[in-house]
């Protein structure tokens, strides 16, 4: 017995996704018009702005954020507009958001100085939270403080520290990021070796560069382990030999092995791929190549000889 196979209807365009998912929550989820309130507004992330749906249950101050980006995505992949507003309903109805007991302990640096950590992000993508955050330069990046969150309603995330709340605190930057930063000790750096993986049993040129994915060992984006100039040096030590390292997004940095016959143009070519390709620009934080030299105590940016160090 023959069965005709399900066609797809045509895949709806952005704006039209956007209407339809609006639709649903506006007038066919009666639940959820009951007891939760839809705000739609943009929202700067990761780079670029985004089209935020924030979902707040009644009597409650905290709230979760989806992105009609990811959903649209979820939707061209393969899930239907029902299956996407679904999932939508799962995790709002599923899980109870915290009430005012954690906004309260967002302003208390008692209960957060604990989960600060810095994190590095691109500097012109992000002048607009970098009015309201602050922050520290790093060659050609952005240094900003974040609250870390691991709660079992919440989930796993992070919420960037701005002015207001440092006057809440009243504490004073320096003191927010050396706190943050000191936090970072507890998290172990790790270089993994991509030729490890590369070799797949062949012998590899002696003269090949080794290529190291280099971050912090978290579940948060790690990149900002390139700051250490004392880890940077202890691996480049343990390895007796120089580097290159290029900033290839907010969650890791490559370490390139030293060799006379690499180029500059060879080295921001590398760069601009990454930078550019459409699943990992968003995640970008650099246009920069820098120079790790165990006889120099900072890096080094390959473009201008100029040593990079943290400064306000």
């Amino acid at each position: 017995m023959k069965t005709e196979k399900q066609v797809r209807p045509e895949i709806l365009s952005f704006p039209d996704f956007m209407a339809a998912f609006r639709a649903q929550y506006e007038y066919g989820i009666p639940k959820l018009r009951k007891d939760f309130s839809f705000t739609e507004q943009m929202v700067h992330k990761h780079n670029r702005d985004l089209h935020g749906i924030i979902v707040r249950q009644t009597g409650k101050s905290i709230a979760p954020v989806f992105y009609y980006e990811d959903l649209y995505s979820s939707y061209c992949n393969g899930t239907s507009l029902e299956q996407c507003i679904s999932e939508v309903v799962k995790f709002v109805t599923g899980r109870s958001m915290p009430d005012d007991n954690f906004r309260q302990q967002l302003v208390s640096w008692e209960h957060i100085c604990d989960r600060l950590i810095v994190k590095l992000i691109n500097q012109k993508r992000n002048s607009a939270l970098l009015t309201e955050s602050p922050y520290m330069m790093f060659g050609d990046m952005a240094l900003v403080v974040q609250i870390y969150l691991d709660d079992e309603s919440l989930g796993k995330g992070a919420i960037t520290v701005d002015q207001d709340l440092i006057r809440m605190w009243k504490m004073t930057k320096k003191d927010v990021f050396s706190r943050a930063m000191e936090n970072m000790k507890q998290y172990k750096i790790t270089a993994i070796d991509l030729l490890d993986y590369a070799g797949d049993g062949k012998t590899i040129d002696p003269e090949t560069p080794r290529i190291y994915v280099y971050s912090y060992d978290a579940p948060f984006p790690g990149a900002s382990a390139i700051i250490r100039n004392d880890k940077l040096h202890e691996f480049a030590d343990s390895k007796e030999t120089d580097f290159y390292l290029l900033p290839v997004s907010m969650h890791e940095a490559l370490l390139i092995e030293y060799k006379e016959d690499i180029s500059k143009e060879f080295l921001y070519g590398m760069l601009h791929s990454i930078n550019t390709d459409k699943g990992l620009s968003d995640s970008m934080i650099s246009d920069e190549v820098y120079l790790l030299r165990r006889n120099q105590d900072n890096l080094i940016n390959i473009a201008d000889g100029k040593e990079i160090v943290l400064f306000e």
